[in-house]
């Protein structure tokens, strides 16, 4: 590795060290199973600890799209066991294989002319926290205001490009197969999104185009872009100090409290989406903090999605249905009005499977209270997709779904994890009520 790199970035390298992981972590929980089987001395949680640990490790070390796996497996309570996956969400935030200063003050100086000390009055050695594609410093500017400063990661770009031409391979493979398994439209939307996501001059635009969204939201608090201080791999945020929502899915929080913190994430995906067809699409715990005065801080909007009116006008009449209590009686037509294609010989077949999922993932406006933490609502969608693969291989979304849903899940997931229950027509009841600028 190059001395101005700190990221792995040769493409065999990745794939090795990926393909390392994988079998030692099978290792570990296979070892936790046997030993809850057989009872045998030694405890199981510490073989589940150790592959939570080898996990952050590693893609600590890989960094790039290999750290937002491992964002994707600690919001997904059915990718790992507990324990493992408990380890991965407390570490993600903890910097792993983090930057040495020098380094990040080369960067500072590479993008803005001059180092950290000069531009700031106060720029801390340590980091605060770790992102997929860079690290992040507390700092304090001139005029006292209190900043984080996020510096990308040397070599985080080719690392990146090397694990997209690495996936690249398995999709021009699996497209070779037919039209069924042609994966390279949702390949090239994800390629373009991670691509933009290492151009912080691009981030620093889309938080002031989703704190626009979520001007009907008083509650969500976006932080304010200090462009003076900001370049293609230094972005500098204004700093909120609140709660991390993590720190609150782990705590012993009363339902009442876990629901309010819900209905604001509620809005942080939904109120901006319905406002102006802007989703979040990168909404794991570490990008929420609950701040006083029934706050909710939002961060890291390096991969918001703006939605085709085409697409976005459908589900918004989705959304205003869920908040009158009812799922849309003809899902599959109204998908197909979004751009949907359905590749198979009978429609019907696929438009019936298309209404058997929306009444499974609409199922928290079914009744006047929803609990997230006891429902299998993301175990059962899966559960639908594996009953029937082959119709489910046949409904084609368009390319913008793709972060669309990963918005929508993650949302799921972060209710899950925050054993969140709640009246949730109500508050898409509200949303609906605050209105709509499209």
């Amino acid at each position: 590795m190059a001395d101005d790199e700190h990221v792995p970035a040769g493409r065999l390298r990745r794939l090795s060290r990926l393909a390392y992981l994988t079998a030692r972590t099978t290792g570990d929980l296979l070892a936790a199973q046997a030993r809850r089987k057989l009872a045998a001395s030694g405890s199981p949680r510490d073989d589940l600890r150790k592959a939570g640990e080898r996990i952050l490790a590693t893609l600590g070390e890989l960094k790039g799209a290999a750290l937002k796996l491992g964002q994707a497996l600690a919001m997904d309570p059915d990718a790992l066991p507990e324990e493992a996956r408990s380890v991965v969400a407390r570490l993600l935030s903890q910097a792993p294989q983090r930057m040495e200063f020098a380094q990040v003050a080369e960067v500072v100086r590479a993008e803005l002319g001059r180092f950290p000390d000069e531009l700031f009055a106060h720029f801390e050695r340590e980091p605060l926290a770790a992102a997929s594609l860079g690290q992040v410093h507390a700092a304090r500017l001139q005029d006292g205001r209190e900043v984080v400063v996020k510096v990308q990661y040397p070599g985080v770009e080719k690392a990146l490009q090397n694990d997209l031409a690495n996936a690249a391979v398995l999709v021009r493979g699996f497209a070779l197969t037919g039209d069924a398994l042609d994966g390279r439209p949702y390949y090239d939307e994800l390629r373009a999104a991670l691509l933009r996501e290492l151009d912080y001059g691009q981030e620093a635009a889309q938080a002031d185009a989703y704190r626009e969204a979520a001007a009907r939201y008083p509650e969500l608090v976006v932080p304010e872009v200090v462009y003076e201080r900001s370049a293609r791999r230094v972005l500098c945020l204004e700093r909120i100090h609140g709660q991390p929502l993590l720190e609150l899915m782990e705590s012993d929080a009363p339902g009442d409290e876990r629901f309010r913190v819900a209905r604001l994430l509620i809005f942080a995906i939904w109120g901006p989406f319905y406002a102006a067809r802007l989703v979040h699409s990168d909404p794991h715990p570490g990008n929420f903090f609950v701040l006083p005065r029934g706050r909710l801080g939002v961060v890291d909007f390096g991969s918001t999605k703006m939605l085709s009116e085409r697409f976005g006008s459908v589900y918004r009449i989705f959304l205003e249905e869920n908040a009158a209590g009812r799922v849309h009686p003809d899902v599959g037509p109204m998908l197909k009005k979004a751009g949907f294609r359905f590749l198979g010989d009978d429609e019907e077949d696929a438009f019936e499977f298309c209404q058997k999922l929306a009444d499974i993932v609409q199922r928290p406006i079914a009744s006047e209270e929803y609990d997230f933490g006891s429902d299998g609502l993301v175990q059962d969608v899966r559960r639908a997709f594996r009953s029937d693969p082959r119709i489910g291989l046949t409904i084609k979304p368009p390319p913008e779904a793709l972060l669309f849903y990963r918005s929508a899940a993650g949302l799921a997931q972060d209710l899950r994890l925050l054993k969140a229950r709640g009246p949730v027509r109500a508050v898409l009841k509200e949303i609906q009520q605050r209105g709509s600028a499209w």
